[in-house]
């Protein structure tokens, strides 16, 4: 069992809007509510709670002080914080009853190191950061541990249902198949092999393609070819293939280099 900490409030009367005044002299506003009692603002040391709330997290039960009635057991439903700096504005504390269960969300902390992530490169799935509880609120837990090191092997996993929990004080409400946490092989995309670029109409042929086209342009029959100009000596192709006997080019150029 527990024990309860301790935190010193007191009723607000700055209502509203005007609580940014009270911010500003370091001061959290709130409200308790729930217990089958009237909700009632409060306030207490912006600082103080901010350092205290560090070790407690939502689940530690605490004990008001400072109101009428003696001290009222509560837990810390939500706390809210500037979206922009992560300064806190509000807290809401839930009076609970020390001989009624309650419910809770109550983090997962997850300690030691997976084999499967340090000798096989595995990289961690993390499916669930929080469960439901429900406890006695003095047997509420602050976290639940998932200890890593069971992680020997790619796809091994821990599931609700293996979560180490006293039963006896404690009950999970989660699907016991629900998944925490797995170890999964890590992805790389495999390299499209690079495609031949294929010249543009227009563009400028590639080195080496430069000298196959002119030679082409040489040759008598090829695609393209100009007539030689009046009174012009034939190149040494064009007179090998005056020559008797002579192969003649294939139509359609001279044939391309493998």
């Amino acid at each position: 069992m527990a024990e309860a900490q301790k935190l010193s409030v007191r009723p607000r009367q700055v209502l509203g809007k005007k609580v940014n005044a009270l911010r500003r002299k370091g001061l959290l506003p709130g409200v308790v509510f729930g217990g089958r009692s009237d909700s009632t603002p409060v306030e207490t040391d912006l600082h103080g709670f901010e350092l205290s709330y560090r070790r407690w997290g939502n689940t530690t039960l605490l004990s008001l002080t400072g109101l009428d009635g003696g001290e009222i057991p509560a837990l810390i439903h939500d706390v809210s914080r500037d979206p922009v700096t992560g300064r806190m504005l509000h807290v809401d504390f839930a009076r609970v009853s020390l001989t009624e269960k309650t419910h809770a969300e109550v983090p997962l902390h997850f300690v030691n190191e997976s084999p499967a992530v340090r000798t096989l490169g595995a990289v961690l799935l993390h499916a669930r950061s929080e469960v439901t509880v429900e406890a006695f609120p003095q047997d509420m837990p602050r976290s639940i541990e998932v200890d890593l090191s069971g992680l020997l092997e790619v796809d091994d996993a821990i599931f609700v249902r293996d979560l180490k929990v006293d039963a006896t004080l404690i009950t999970i409400e989660n699907d016991p198949d629900d998944l925490v946490v797995k170890a999964v092989p890590v992805k790389v995309e495999e390299e499209k092999p690079a495609e031949a670029a294929v010249p543009a109409e227009g563009e400028v042929p590639a080195e080496g393609e430069e000298g196959e086209a002119a030679a082409a342009a040489t040759v008598p029959g090829a695609e393209g070819a100009k007539p030689a100009a009046p009174g012009a000596k034939p190149a040494p192709a064009a007179e090998a293939a005056a020559k008797p006997g002579a192969p003649k080019a294939p139509a359609g150029g001279a044939p391309k280099k493998s």
